[in-house]
């Protein structure tokens, strides 16, 4: 497979990834939570936002181990498996595949809170979910302007 090939391949994962991502942020319609709706959540709301947090996820990861370092390649920037992720991340914004490093850190933090419940915290978890909700738009932006650059290929 080309990589030509295999970016139209990682196109349309990242797509899928986003599609149901903002299909489901658009069903959940701006409810915000707080410490006393958070310990309340109807079945499917926690369902809608369990899917929510999947695809955040799978996009995070298929963008950051699949697209963007084959945009390196593909750029003709490739760089050793050695260096940091964080450093790719700096050479990918310097080309524009990305308009900024401290969003994407900012992402993956907002999806390491994520992977805790905060049960017995109930102000912390409205205060994760709301911020998580947030977030996805700037997820979304990222794929997108990441597509975007990818066109250039």
């Amino acid at each position: 497979m080309t990589n030509s090939q295999l970016l139209q391949v990682i196109l349309r994962e990242c797509r899928t990834h986003a599609e149901v991502l903002a299909e489901a942020s658009d069903e959940l319609a701006g409810v915000r939570f707080d410490p006393d709706t958070v310990t309340q959540i109807a079945v499917d709301q926690r369902r809608l936002l369990d899917q929510m947090a999947y695809r955040f996820s799978k996009l995070q990861d298929s963008m950051g181990m699949k697209l963007l370092p084959l945009l390196l390649d593909l750029a003709e920037e490739p760089l050793s498996d050695h260096v940091t992720f964080a450093v790719k991340l700096q050479r990918l914004e310097r080309l524009g595949a990305i308009e900024d490093v401290e969003q994407w850190r900012l992402l993956r933090e907002i999806r390491n809170q994520l992977a805790h419940e905060y049960e017995d915290a109930p102000a912390l978890k409205a205060a994760a979910l709301n911020r998580f909700v947030d977030a996805i738009k700037f997820l979304i932006a990222l794929w997108k302007h990441a597509e975007k650059f990818s066109s250039a290929f």
